[in-house]
């Protein structure tokens, strides 16, 4: 009797300190002794980097699948964008009848080679950085949007290259018959290596990375409130559930695919509009210089003021309604393949436990 006491006052004071955590009905009585204890398992370090490379992969994945379903509407974008071309129906025409319709993916290629990269760290960081900050008890937008910037900012940094690769593939209109520099991804990095020097890889960095804590950290935190509000809401919403509160793909609170993807492409959606004049000035900055042209604009500040005084502040939002467009799908797709493969890792996890 005096043993079995001893024990549990024991566990009693490691339970206090925070150093040992068992289930309540586990705690020993009288009749019990320390050695029928079982004390949870912790994942090692070789499971956590697996994971994280999972979910990297995961998110890679959703995004390359994302970026190819929308990528015509990506480049009408973005030559609407540019100031190559004027409205999304005229542009399609352009392009169609200048180089075909497989050139509405130009660019695509590349696009996916950074995506792949970009999405998989974007995603996977985000869900580090938020675990990260749950000690400031930060609430659920706040918690999202810091973690979704910053790593909005870590997939930039490791990728920007591509997407400058992408923007001038993507960014002119080719005449039948006219050589390009920009055909390849290969061949676009080399060329803008040669004729730019190292630094020509990475111009218009500064705003890319400067717009993408607002950008992404609306989009997060967003998208993190609409599907805390979705899982914890009462119910009053149709279809949200998969299964029933509660119930579901594990960790997505039992909300169904199509509500992901409302989500997501909502959150796109705002960070877009909200965010649009830096992301016409960012296309700006690293189109030109192109073929070793003269550079047109000096900073981030000299291209904004000349967009405004020399085609009016209507400018910075050319293709907005193209890229609402594109946004819906896109993120949607994005969001709803990434939960899916979180889900999947997850019951693969469990079923190995």
């Amino acid at each position: 009797m005096a043993d079995g006491e001893r024990q549990r006052g024991d566990i009693e004071r490691q339970l206090l300190r925070g150093r040992l955590i068992i289930p309540a009905h586990e705690v020993p009585g009288p009749h019990r002794t320390l050695s029928t204890l079982k004390t949870p398992s912790r994942a090692g370090p070789m499971q956590s980097a697996y994971h994280g490379a999972l979910l990297g992969l995961s998110g890679g994945f959703a995004g390359a699948v994302a970026k190819t379903c929308v990528a015509p509407l990506e480049r009408i974008k973005l030559l609407n964008q540019a100031g190559t071309s004027v409205g999304s129906f005229t542009t399609l025409h352009k392009v169609v009848v200048n180089e075909g319709w497989p050139a509405l993916w130009r660019g695509n290629t590349a696009n996916v080679a950074r995506m792949v990269p970009n999405k998989g760290v974007l995603l996977a960081c985000s869900d580090v950085y938020r675990d990260a900050l749950k000690p400031l008890k930060l609430s659920t937008f706040w918690g999202g949007a810091i973690g979704g910037a910053f790593a909005g900012a870590t997939a930039i940094l490791v990728t920007y290259p591509l997407d400058l690769a992408r923007t001038r593939m993507a960014g002119f209109i080719v005449s039948r018959g006219e050589a390009s520099l920009y055909t390849t991804t290969y061949g676009t990095v080399s060329a803008i290596y040669r004729l730019e020097g190292p630094r020509g890889l990475f111009r218009g960095m500064g705003p890319t990375l400067a717009g993408s804590f607002p950008y992404e950290g609306i989009k997060f935190g967003t998208y993190a409130c609409l599907k805390r509000r979705l899982e914890h809401g009462d119910g009053g919403v149709g279809g949200v559930g998969s299964g029933g509160h509660g119930s579901g793909s594990g960790g997505s609170g039992g909300i169904s695919a199509p509500w992901r993807a409302a989500c997501g492409a909502f959150a796109a959606t705002l960070a877009h509009v909200l965010t649009y004049p830096n992301d016409t000035v960012r296309r700006r900055l690293q189109l030109q210089g192109a073929a070793g042209t003269t550079l047109r604009y000096h900073g981030w500040l000299d291209c904004l003021r000349k967009v405004c005084a020399e085609e009016g502040w209507r400018a910075l939002y050319a293709g907005l309604g193209i890229t609402i467009l594109r946004g819906v799908p896109n993120t949607g797709i994005q969001f709803t393949v990434y939960e899916a493969c979180k889900d999947a890792i997850k019951r693969s996890r469990r079923g190995t436990d």
